[in-house]
């Protein structure tokens, strides 16, 4: 370790060693990173997930300003109430205010998230149900980015092929599709 003050260098090397007052061991802690890491993953992806629906759905917006066809305006709005049904079953969408937790249902993101919570303030191995749980959650999150990977190969495709029909650009994704 290195300390500079008032034009003086200090150096010392650093050792940074386990609390002596807790029973964890080595092993137990790389359990609980190992986890926390996983969680954190998981999080990530459905947070990139909403993020991605919400770019899509800007995009539609955008391209029905431009055209008043029937047929696209059909085709966007399937796009995006697909799109809406997945992100309110991986966000809670309703949430304005701190209260608000109270009145909806904590959705799969936020779970994952105080799961997250749970495992890294622990100061050991993850017991069963914690594992269990975060089984759960990420099969839960799998079935709505099955359902969000299903909805670009069909809905997004139908739609641009009615935004290339009447010329105008066409929708790409910026981040990649991949669960």
């Amino acid at each position: 370790m290195r300390l500079t003050a008032d034009g003086k260098t200090v150096s010392q090397p650093l050792i940074v060693r386990r609390n002596p007052w807790r029973a964890a061991s080595d092993a137990d802690l790389v359990a609980q990173q190992t986890l926390a890491l996983q969680l954190r993953d998981k999080l990530s992806e459905a947070n990139a997930s909403i993020v991605q629906i919400r770019d899509v759905k800007s995009k539609v917006t955008d391209r029905l300003t431009k055209s008043n066809d029937e047929k696209l305006k059909t085709t966007g709005d399937k796009l995006s109430t697909n799109l809406s049904d997945v992100e309110d079953d991986i966000y809670q969408v309703k949430n304005q205010s701190g209260q608000d937790p109270l009145n909806y249902p904590i959705k799969v993101n936020n779970r994952l998230a105080s799961l997250l919570g749970v495992v890294s303030r622990a100061e050991g191995k993850p017991n069963a149900q914690l594992y269990s749980i975060f089984n759960d959650l990420k099969a839960e999150l799998k079935v709505e980015t099955d359902r969000l990977q299903k909805v670009m190969l069909t809905d997004l495709p139908a739609f641009n092929a009615e935004l290339r029909r009447l010329g105008l650009e066409t929708i790409t994704v910026t981040r990649p599709v991949v669960f």
